[in-house]
């Protein structure tokens, strides 16, 4: 070992690891939805999430909801810029309202 602390990242990730990662209720998902939608539809939902944090930020009055929001705004964004590369790397272009 280095001493260094990290990630271990393995390249062999299984076929629905994306899937997974990107669709939060497997309940609600269904095998016919294309990845490309299922990608934006993530999109949507992370840049919602996000800014629901930054709302809940500017609303909050108490230091530690203060700080929860601060951590929450930073999960949200580094969430929804990794979906942007995501949709970068699998070509995708358009509209976020198209995916509705």
């Amino acid at each position: 070992m280095n001493g260094n602390v990290g990630y271990n990242y393995s390249e062999n990730k299984s076929p629905g690891f994306i899937k997974k990662f990107l669709y939060s209720c497997e309940d609600d998902y269904e095998n016919t939805v294309s990845d490309s939608l299922l990608v934006l539809k993530s999109i949507q939902q992370a840049r919602q999430e996000w800014m629901e944090a930054v709302a809940n930020f500017d609303q909050a009055d108490n230091e530690e909801l203060i700080d929860y929001y601060i951590y929450r705004m930073k999960a949200c964004q580094i969430r929804y810029n990794y979906l942007l590369k995501i949709a970068k790397e699998m070509g995708i272009r358009g509209e976020l309202n198209d995916a509705l």
